[in-house]
Parts: C-alpha cells; structure tokens; sequence
C-alpha cells in the first residue's frame, strides 16, 4: 500500500476547505486508497493553526469538529514515534519535520503545497509533490 505524508497546510486546507484537491486526498485516505503518515508534531500543528483565532473566525468551526479531526488523525493515521530528527535538510527548517516523518515512516511520497519545499523534489528516495499530482498517482493505482 501506498503510504505518504500530507504537509499540515494540506491537512488544515482539507479541513476547510470542501472542494479542493486537500478534501479529495482526505476522501482517498479515508477510504483507505492509501497510508496517511503523519507524526505527533504534525498533528500538533494541525491543531494549533486550525485553533488559531484568524482561522476560528474566517471558516466558523466547530470546537467539536476540531477535535474530530484531530483524533481522527491520531487513531486512523500510521503515527511514527518521532524519533528521527534532521535538521537542515528543508529550505525552511520548520518543514524539516515533514521529511523526518517520511522518512521515519517509510513513506514513498510528500504531499506538499509549500514551493520550496516541492522545489527539493526529492529526498533519499522519497518524491515531493503538490496535492494535483498527488490525486494523479492515485488515480494511476
């Protein structure tokens, strides 16, 4: 089966944002067309940006929801533990994580919307995509 990594921006855009290429990748892996690989930090950060007031107030959601979301990727997603750390390897070292936990969790695919990020390409095997491309390998499957 096929695992990747969504980068958060798409974890929270998929959240939000009903009818984009972030909502069907969420659709797939809940059907199980692939592995979502994600880390506690990842999770965290979905977290914390999905509470951040500016986001509260523009998208109107649910505490509950929220919360939902959240545990659902916690329980349904394959979580590394988080012992790998790279520094260095991202052009912005926030995004260091995401290639940590790819990594970690022998992912095949990053799934990012981060330019820069997507700029590397790739990293000890594992290729860097945007979310259109990412739902085009799904589809060849």
């Amino acid at each position: 089966m096929l695992k990747a990594v969504v980068d958060t921006n798409l974890l929270v855009s998929s959240f939000i944002s009903p009818f984009s290429y972030p909502r069907e990748i969420e659709r797939r892996w809940r059907r199980g067309e692939f592995v979502l690989v994600t880390s506690h930090e990842i999770v965290e950060e979905v977290n914390r940006v999905l509470r951040l007031p500016r986001i509260q107030v523009k998208y109107h959601l649910a505490e509950s929801d929220i919360q939902a979301f959240v545990l659902t990727l916690i329980h349904r997603a394959n979580c590394v533990a988080g012992r790998l750390i790279l520094k260095g390897v991202a052009p912005d070292s926030g995004d260091d994580k995401v290639i940590s936990c790819a990594v970690e969790g022998e992912a095949a695919l990053i799934v990012t919307g981060d330019k820069a990020l997507q700029r590397l390409r790739e990293y000890q095997g594992i290729k860097i995509i945007n979310a259109e491309a990412f739902i085009s390998v799904l589809e060849e499957k």
